[in-house]
């Protein structure tokens, strides 16, 4: 079976204005596309949300692709409070413009995602990589992910 991944705030950003703008990149940027047709690129419905907040431009290519963005529903809401009561450093840490961090880790864990994150701190409880690795959510970053998935562009 494909493995399907879920992608948070940081990667989309991190991927549109700072590595792999789509002027620059747009062969990437249609790899992205064909993830998301194939339902193999998902996300939740706050990462939407906080893209909108942040990124005007990614916003509104995110919005003609909004089927790929996960509503949270019962089994997810329940993750995302083990996630808040568990790792409380998660949100404490500044992540007041990151809400959806809880909701991405929650959704893959529940579906059994790989989450893809820009984040480092695999030691920090107070990260998305830490988190997974004390959940045993598989992530990868967005390199681990073109390199897992054998993306050659250009």
């Amino acid at each position: 079976m494909a493995t399907v991944y879920c992608i948070d705030t940081s990667a989309l950003i991190a991927a549109w204005y700072e590595r792999y703008k789509p002027k620059r990149f747009p062969k990437l940027w249609d790899e992205f596309d064909k993830f998301i047709g194939q339902d193999r690129l998902v996300s939740s419905q706050l990462v939407l949300a906080e893209c909108a907040k942040r990124s005007p431009e990614l916003h509104e290519w995110l919005k003609d692709r909004e089927h790929m963005f996960i509503a949270p529903d019962k089994a997810i809401q329940q993750g995302v409070q083990h996630v808040l009561n568990t790792y409380t450093g998660l949100v404490m840490a500044g992540k007041q413009k990151f809400a959806a961090d809880s909701f991405v880790i929650a959704t893959s864990e529940v579906h059994g995602y790989t989450l893809v994150t820009e984040e480092t701190g695999l030691d920090s409880l107070r990260k998305i990589p830490g988190v997974c690795k004390d959940m045993k959510v598989p992530w990868c970053n967005l390199m681990q992910l073109f390199d897992a998935e054998d993306w050659t562009i250009g």
